[in-house]
């Protein structure tokens, strides 16, 4: 198992609206900075895959981490259009 997979698996969860709705505001603050460096080191499929939980999130954050999901998904679009 390579060594990224316990950390995206933790965030993957804590991404999920459920989960999401039971973390404290830095908790969820938290997991958006560990998902933004996680996304350096992750292949394409698990990338993508992040990218999606963060896509489905942001319709339900609050107005501070919606801009810091929208962050997130904007640098990795410039990754793929390169």
């Amino acid at each position: 198992m390579p060594e990224y997979q316990w950390k995206l698996t933790i965030i993957e969860r804590n991404l999920l609206l459920s989960n999401w709705m039971n973390l404290i505001p830095e908790a969820q603050e938290r997991m958006l900075e560990e998902a933004d460096e996680l996304m350096a080191m992750l292949p394409l499929c698990d990338k993508q895959r992040l990218v999606a939980s963060l896509e489905t999130l942001h319709y339900h954050t609050q107005a501070e981490l919606h801009q810091k999901i929208q962050q997130i998904l904007r640098s990795q679009m410039k990754l793929y259009a390169a």
